[in-house]
């Protein structure tokens, strides 16, 4: 239910929920505890020290849970470009099959980073996106059946060695997408995280209860900043559904060059 809500449900469900607890962490406590907080006046500097803290621990998970998610987005664009440069390598190199061979391999291997791309722009389509895998990896078998045979006619050719080479990468980058792709910031981290800036909210409305005033702007940039922050940090992690998405431009580019030379 959570990883749903962090990482599959609408990118707006996550901050309008984070928006309303937080707003309700701060206003419950300020509202419904000033009476009880009259006798802990003696106790303000033990608060102020436990706040503090909290908060800088609430900071300090955040920012390690930021750093994690900006790291495996940065990791996803980089397997993008990786990619589209095996497969622009390995269209390249199947000039070293025969013709028939080669235009077999190179229409398979168009009809592969179409079902790449779409498998990619649809995660949150199930059907489809196991759909288009399955025919990915059908068109892997089938290319590597034309290489491999076409090696075992001519073992000495290095130029098709080299296309097995390219080929192997090709294949092997896309497992390292697919891996990018269906894993996420573990859901207890983002968990213990909004819980942490949860308790740091809480503990703003409880010292506006003992100050008996909350100043309203105040509390409202706090909840808008933390919930700019966690949107970002998960968002960050749902490469193709979320406000900010992996950019996929080398390879629609490198799949427009390919149809276009196989016409």
């Amino acid at each position: 239910m959570l990883s749903y809500l962090y990482f599959h449900a609408s990118p707006w469900a996550l901050p309008l929920v984070m928006f309303v607890v937080l707003a309700l962490a701060i206003e419950l406590p300020y509202r419904f505890l000033q009476g009880a907080l009259l006798r802990a006046d003696k106790q303000v500097d033990a608060f102020t020290a436990v706040q503090a803290g909290l908060l800088t621990l609430a900071s300090f998970v955040l920012g390690l849970s930021f750093a994690q998610a900006s790291a495996r987005y940065d990791g996803r664009r980089a397997l993008v470009i990786k990619e589209a440069n095996a497969i622009g390598t390995t269209w390249l190199r199947a000039d070293q099959l025969s013709p028939v061979q080669s235009l077999r391999f190179r229409r398979t291997l168009t009809a592969y980073l179409s079902a790449r791309l779409t498998a990619y722009q649809t995660p949150n389509d199930p059907q489809l996106y196991d759909r288009t895998l399955h025919e990915g990896d059908d068109e892997q078998r089938d290319m590597w059946r034309i290489a491999s045979t076409a090696l075992r006619a001519r073992p000495s050719n290095l130029g098709l060695s080299l296309l097995m080479q390219t080929l192997n990468d090709t294949i092997d980058v896309s497992a390292e997408q697919l891996q990018a792709l269906t894993t996420h910031v573990p859901t207890s981290v983002v968990t213990l995280t909004l819980v942490l800036v949860i308790l740091g909210a809480m503990s703003l409305g409880l010292r506006y209860a003992l100050d008996k005033s909350r100043p309203p702007v105040l509390s409202a940039v706090y909840i808008v900043a933390a919930v700019v922050v966690i949107t970002m940090m998960i968002d960050y992690d749902r490469p193709q559904s979320g406000f900010v998405t992996v950019n996929l431009n080398p390879l629609k580019v490198q799949l427009a060059s390919m149809q276009s030379a196989g016409k």
